[in-house]
């Protein structure tokens, strides 16, 4: 009796296991078409409320792989597709991260482009800016959104809501780098060059021990798309050595003109 109730429990296994890699399979089947479509210039079908591509994200299991869609799609680089995915999941907060990565990297193409992109690199910049804004409204504790923006606040040389949101940052992670990194570029922007100096050595003195967990959110794969700030601690340490030896230059030259 004992063998024939451990067959049954074998059995049951092995159908379990049968389903579960045909599931995988379908998944892995529905993610190929998802890669084609975004691929496909005619994948908009006008006749319908919502794209192909939406409706094949909607047969895949949108939480488990959601780092394979979100690769397949900014991969895509078609801004539009992102907008309707975020119309479509738009109680995801890690889509408009990724959303306004998506515009950011495209003006940074467009001001590498020249001059005549300028009006057109200042709306995705400000597209960029209300994506990451939105994805605050949902998760007010993401430091990689409030680094950026307060990044792009810093650009403008809006500097008191770029310190404001990288304080906010610091009471949350406070051994997170690239924080202290920005607030440095802050200072040394405003030429309050002793406080840059202050964060920025604050960064040499980090341990990996230290910053492995504030660092570690930094380093989801939503957050890496744009591959523009530091990664790691070693790289906003270089980062920070190399600025710390231009501020000396130019300590070194105000010293010289006021004596």
């Amino acid at each position: 009796m004992m063998r024939n109730y451990l067959s049954k429990i074998g059995t049951a296994a092995g159908i379990i296991t049968i389903i579960v890699s045909l599931m995988g399979c379908a998944h892995n089947r529905a993610l190929n078409k998802l890669e084609k479509l975004t691929l496909d210039d005619n994948e908009y079908d006008h006749n319908h409320s919502k794209s192909k591509v939406i409706c094949c994200i909607e047969s895949i299991d949108y939480e488990r792989k959601h780092e394979e869609i979100i690769n397949i799609i900014f991969n895509s680089g078609n801004l539009d597709l992102i907008d309707e995915f975020v119309e479509y999941f738009p109680g995801d907060y890690r889509n408009y991260i990724i959303r306004g990565d998506a515009y950011l990297k495209n003006a940074m193409v467009q001001q590498m482009i020249g001059i005549f992109m300028k009006s057109s690199a200042a709306a995705s910049v400000n597209t960029a800016k209300e994506s990451y804004m939105k994805a605050l409204e949902l998760n007010n504790r993401d430091i990689y959104a409030l680094g950026v923006l307060s990044f792009m606040y810093g650009e403008d040389n809006e500097y008191d809501k770029a310190k404001e949101l990288l304080h906010r940052g610091i009471e949350i992670a406070p051994n997170n780098p690239l924080l202290y990194l920005a607030l440095g570029e802050m200072y040394d922007r405003k030429e309050e060059y002793n406080t840059a100096i202050d964060y920025y050595k604050r960064v040499l003195e980090f341990t990996e021990e230290e910053v492995k967990k504030d660092f570690e959110h930094m380093n989801q794969y939503y957050h890496t798309l744009v591959d523009y700030f530091p990664n790691s601690l070693e790289e906003a340490k270089g980062e920070a050595e190399k600025i710390l030896n231009k501020l000396k230059i130019k300590q070194d030259d105000m010293d010289i003109s006021l004596n």
